[in-house]
């Protein structure tokens, strides 16, 4: 593995882990500080599990020095939905700015993904 993408899956590993935290419903003043619509519990709660486990999978692979092609293309996936999704309802006038731009490091992380899983295209 490169040191660059381990250095990567290191530093999305550590975001994730915390950006879990953001949808914990018991901690609603960090959803509120970067003013994300609230919803019901349980789906703050789904988002932050999965959040988490995807960041535990990236941490994972770094220790290791194993990647895994089909998980970083859909966490590419993920990162970039997650990112477009804010930047959909910010120019629809239903979220600030401030949205896109605290999940702009989704969007940068999605496009490195996409870069190293189409570098890999051909070792799987």
């Amino acid at each position: 593995m490169e040191k660059w993408f381990r250095t990567t899956l290191f530093a999305t590993g550590i975001m994730n882990a915390f950006g879990a935290l953001t949808f914990v419903p018991s901690i609603p003043f960090a959803r509120k500080a970067l003013h994300f619509p609230d919803t019901h519990p349980v789906y703050l709660w789904i988002l932050a599990a999965w959040i988490f486990a995807f960041g535990a999978c990236y941490l994972w692979m770094a220790f290791r020095q194993r990647s895994e092609w089909l998980f970083i293309v859909i966490g590419a996936i993920g990162k970039i939905s997650f990112f477009l999704a804010f930047a959909f309802y910010w120019l629809a006038g239903q979220l600030p700015l401030s949205c896109p731009l605290s999940v702009s490091s989704d969007l940068i992380f999605g496009i490195i993904f996409s870069y190293w899983a189409f570098k890999h295209r051909n070792d799987v």
